[in-house]
C-alpha cells in the first residue's frame, strides 16, 4: 500500500555518496549532549550550542560545498535518545543548482525517543532552473516523543528574471509511531510541466513558495489545534498573499500547509507554530537560531 518505486529516492545505477552525516544525542548531567558523530565529504556539523537553560542542544548542520549538483547524494541518521533534546537546523539555504543529466537526492532518517524532542527547523530549499531535487524523511517516534519538523520551498533567481522554472521539487514526510504509518505526506511540483503551466492559478493559488510543519506532540488536544489554526490566520495575507491550513493527524499532532511569495512570511509563520508548541509543552522560549 506504502510502496513506491526504489529509484525515486536513489540512483541507479548506484553513486557515491556526496555526503554522509550520522548523529546521536543522548541525555547526561542534566542536559542533553552529543554522544556520537561521524561525518564526512560534503557534511559537517557545528560543536552543540545550548540556548537555553532547559539543556537542549542546538546542532547546525554545515555544506561547505556552498550548493548541490547534478548527480548529489545525501544521507543524514539522526537519533535523539530517551529523554534527549535537539534543535536540530543547517548553516544556510540549500541551494539546488541546474541538474541537466541526474537529479540530486537526500535521505533523512529520523529516530525519536520515549520522552525526548526533536526540532528539525531548517533554512529554505531554493531550486534554480532545470533542477531536479527528490528527498525523503523516514521518522520513527515514540508514543511519548515529540517532532517538529519543517521544510520551504523556494524558486530561485534566473538569469532572464524568469522565476518559477525548476523541473521538479519531490518531498516525501513518513512518519510511523512505535512502526506503524502515522503520517505520509508527498509533496511533488513540477512547475515546467504542461498541466502544472496551465493550470498553476489552481495548483499553487498564483504563489511561488510552499511550506510544511509537521508535529506530532503527545500532550495535544482540540483547544491546541484550534490556537495553531488561529495562529495561521493571523500570518495570513499581507505582501506576501500567505494563504494557510492546518490538517489534524489521528494521533495528537497535525501537519501546516502554507503557500506565500516571500520566504521571510513562510519562515516567521513556521517559527511562530514551533514557538507555540516550546512554550505551550515545554516552558521554551521563541527560537533563536543566531545564524546572522
Amino acid at each position: 500500500m506504502w510502496a513506491i518505486p526504489g529509484d525515486i529516492f536513489s540512483h541507479h545505477p548506484p553513486r557515491e555518496e556526496t555526503g554522509i552525516l550520522e548523529l546521536g544525542v543522548g541525555f547526561s548531567g542534566g542536559r542533553s549532549v552529543v554522544r556520537r558523530q561521524y561525518y564526512t565529504r560534503a557534511l559537517k556539523v557545528i560543536r552543540a550550542h545550548y540556548l537555553d537553560d532547559t539543556g537542549q542542544a542546538y546542532v547546525t548542520i554545515v555544506n561547505p560545498g556552498g550548493g548541490y549538483v547534478g548527480g548529489d547524494a545525501y544521507r543524514i541518521d539522526v537519533e535523539v535518545e530517551d529523554g534527549a533534546s535537539l534543535l536540530l537546523t543547517d548553516q544556510s539555504a540549500v541551494k539546488v543548482y541546474r541538474t541537466p543529466h541526474d537529479y540530486v537526492v537526500q535521505n533523512l532518517r529520523i529516530k525519536v525517543g520515549d520522552g525526548s524532542v526533536l526540532e528539525y527547523i531548517p533554512d529554505q530549499l531554493i531550486l534554480y532552473r532545470d533542477a531536479d531535487y527528490r528527498q525523503q524523511i523516514t521518522a520513527d517516534v515514540h508514543p511519548n516523543g515529540s517532532l517538529v519538523m519543517s521544510e520551504i520551498v523556494t524558486p530561485g533567481w534566473s538569469p532572464d528574471r524568469g522565476k518559477f522554472l525548476y523541473d521538479q521539487a519531490f518531498l516525501r514526510n513518513v512518519v510511523t509511531v512505535d512502526g506503524k504509518p502515522e503520517i505520509i505526506d508527498n509533496l511533488k511540483l513540477n512547475p515546467t510541466a504542461g498541466d502544472f503551466r496551465r493550470h498553476g492559478e489552481y495548483v499553487m493559488a498564483g504563489r511561488t513558495h510552499i511550506s510544511t510543519v509537521t508535529c506530532l506532540e503527545p500532550g495535544l488536544t482540540d483547544d491546541h489545534i484550534d490556537q495553531v489554526r488561529d495562529l495561521v490566520r493571523s500570518h495570513e495575507g499581507g505582501e506576501s498573499q500567505l494563504w494557510g491550513s492546518v490538517s489534524r493527524t489521528n494521533r495528537p499532532g497535525f501537519t501546516v500547509r502554507a503557500l506565500a511569495n516571500r520566504t521571510e512570511d513562510l519562515m516567521h509563520l513556521t517559527t511562530s507554530v514551533a514557538d507555540f508548541i516550546r512554550g505551550e509543552f515545554r516552558g521554551q522560549g521563541p527560537i533563536h537560531l543566531r545564524k546572522y
